[in-house]
């Protein structure tokens, strides 16, 4: 039977992209970003997302690859739900058959059999706000929302060399956790939270902290900081948590808690070499990724 680092050292394989998937998502990614700029003036584009902050696991089939597309500064006064419509249009004179393509809350979804690109038309903020970042669709409420996606890959990538590389791969697993109980946080929640929460009190002094020590103090931390506000690192004044509220957060702060319960009970199984019910514990939080 495997021992605690065996298993997660399995459990971190296990959430890597192969190298097959990693060429895919490369092509694939370059495609959409030129099946775009074939029909529509593009003054840039960028990867943003988990993919670029590293942060995506598998498997790809679940994963959402996302492209921020700079258009024209033309094209906004036609309004969000335009432009969306206009940017899925366009993607739909190369992909005319295969995908399926939809608008989807801020961006135009290509769902591929492998997995999903969202496309995120974007404009440069007026250089009269003073502030870093881009402007992007809300179909819901057919108003901009300001954002600074590459912002917020500089700070995974700062809080990552904090501790000694060793947060990416922590929130990976967090990540694994999240899915196995049904993704009551959003993605780029979870990833803001363990900044907030890891901050730099928590080092890994030369990376040998172990991985199970960091999953419990997550979760020990997040069953009250759920209930907070938590502002867009990225300094756009926004909340990132606004989503998460009544029935929805009551939910969310339960499966932190039992994820919690379930370290702490797998910690004691270890001090009572009890191998079984130990991995069988820390199976309960991270899903078919953990190796038992």
């Amino acid at each position: 039977m495997l021992t605690r680092q065996q298993a997660f050292e399995e459990l971190r394989s296990n959430l890597e992209l192969t190298a097959l998937q990693e060429k895919t998502v490369a092509t694939r990614q370059k495609n959409v970003r030129d099946a775009v700029a074939a029909q529509l003036f593009v003054a840039g584009d960028f990867l943003t997302g988990s993919y670029r902050r590293h942060t995506m696991i598998g498997p790809l089939k679940a994963a959402d690859v996302d492209i921020v597309v700079v258009l024209d500064g033309r094209y906004k006064v036609r309004g969000p739900k335009a432009v969306l419509e206009l940017v899925k249009k366009a993607l739909l004179v190369e992909y005319t058959r295969t995908p399926r393509i939809s608008q989807n809350g801020q961006a135009v979804t290509i769902t591929f059999t492998d997995f999903v690109v969202d496309v995120v038309p974007a404009f440069v903020r007026p250089w009269w706000t003073w502030n870093e970042g881009w402007e992007i669709c809300d179909s819901g409420s057919a108003t901009w929302i300001t954002t600074n996606p590459k912002k917020h890959v500089e700070l995974s990538a700062t809080a990552n060399r904090a501790h000694a590389g060793q947060l990416v791969p922590r929130i990976k697993q967090l990540k694994a956790w999240n899915l196995s109980v049904g993704a009551p946080l959003r993605s780029f929640h979870l990833e803001a939270l363990a900044w907030s929460i890891f901050g730099t009190s928590w080092l890994w002094k030369n990376g040998q902290s172990s991985d199970w020590a960091s999953a419990r103090y997550f979760f020990k931390n997040a069953q009250g900081d759920l209930r907070n506000q938590l502002p867009d690192p990225g300094g756009t004044g926004s909340d990132v948590a606004a989503y998460l509220h009544g029935t929805a957060l009551d939910s969310a702060v339960s499966k932190v808690t039992a994820a919690h319960e379930q370290c702490g009970r797998a910690e004691k199984c270890a001090m009572d070499e009890d191998v079984a019910g130990m991995h069988k514990a820390y199976g309960q939080v991270f899903g078919e990724y953990y190796p038992f």
